[in-house]
């Protein structure tokens, strides 16, 4: 199967998810409809019916579309392609199966499936010793087709949800009220800064973030971190809420970079951040200005140097 541009499907569905796997009792219990999906969207779905000894079907998926190391997807297009299984033997418990490539009969795969109740163990048929992140296709009902409104601009992975976690936007909620409210009790706000970042660090550790907007927030809380893995953490939480589409987190991704920089000693490249230095005046030093263009600086929603300088006066006259 060679889909141009892309990694080929068979690269995808390389290697399976220890399951523990039971022995199969008969080949039938392959029969079904069988799905891969990314959140609420199926991107594979694989029909099999007995047939002459063994298993008739189909592959099918998208197009065209993207992967990077089997856990990111993207730029689904194209519509929909079958390919058709072709050849099928059933031993030790396993269905291994062949599909043909709709577009290039020439282009054929091979894959090996074990069962394990209601989920199966999908894996390219390679030779032993290679090492691909796994994935796990469940049953479905008879029907089930691969998904077309997939969002341009977008990364999905396994296990995504279209739902905004509505404690992740409570905590940033109060995290923006606490720096808006008039003359801030600034001991206070560090004191429960610190217990908002643990709020959120549970949230993460439980799988809980699921949107960009929630990843997004959570980047805005590490921001006021106290410390330069937080706002390491907090630039890698900007970037994953960028790659789910939420393109407004470019500026605090590079926000959160700058300040990381900043704390490890190291020049700010951006200019995003201004503080009061010696003699208590405000500054952006260190900053390399030459890095980065002002050009490349709009394509972040970052403020151009003139602009920068303007702030920069601003800030000045401020008490």
């Amino acid at each position: 199967m060679r889909i141009k541009s892309i990694q080929p499907l068979a690269a995808i569905l390389v290697g399976a998810i220890a399951l523990n796997s039971a022995a199969a009792a008969d080949l039938r219990d392959f029969s079904g409809t069988w799905i891969m999906r990314l959140g609420e969207r199926n991107l594979f779905v694989l029909n099999l019916t007995a047939s002459n000894g063994c298993m008739a079907g189909s592959l099918d998926h998208p197009a065209k579309f993207s992967s990077t190391n089997n856990l990111l997807f993207a730029n689904m297009r194209g519509g929909i392609r079958r390919d058709k299984l072709v050849g099928c033997t059933f031993k030790n418990g396993a269905l291994h199966f062949t599909t043909q490539n709709a577009n290039d009969p020439e282009d054929e795969d091979s894959y090996v499936m074990t069962l394990d109740g209601s989920r199966a163990e999908l894996s390219f048929d390679i030779p032993a010793g290679a090492v691909v992140e796994p994935f796990i296709v469940e049953r479905a009902k008879v029907g089930a087709v691969v998904a077309t409104d997939w969002q341009p601009n977008r990364v999905y992975t396994v296990g995504d949800s279209e739902v905004p976690s509505a404690e992740m936007k409570a905590i940033f909620d109060e995290d923006q009220h606490v720096r808006l409210t008039p003359h801030p009790d600034w001991p206070t706000v560090t004191r429960t800064d610190a217990e908002r970042r643990e709020q959120t660090r549970k949230l993460l550790a439980a799988g809980a973030l699921h949107t960009g907007k929630d990843f997004e927030e959570a980047a805005f809380v590490f921001q006021h971190g106290d410390s330069p893995q937080d706002y390491l953490l907090a630039h890698t939480l900007a970037m994953v809420a960028v790659s789910k589409g939420d393109s407004t987190a470019i500026w605090i991704a590079a926000a959160t970079l700058d300040r990381y920089l900043e704390n490890i000693g190291q020049k700010q490249i951006f200019g995003t951040q201004f503080k009061r230095g010696a003699q208590q005046q405000w500054t952006q030093a260190p900053y390399d200005r030459d890095l980065i263009s002002d050009s490349l600086r709009m394509q972040l929603g970052v403020p151009d140097q003139a602009m920068q300088a303007k702030q920069l006066e601003e800030y000045k006259t401020q008490p």
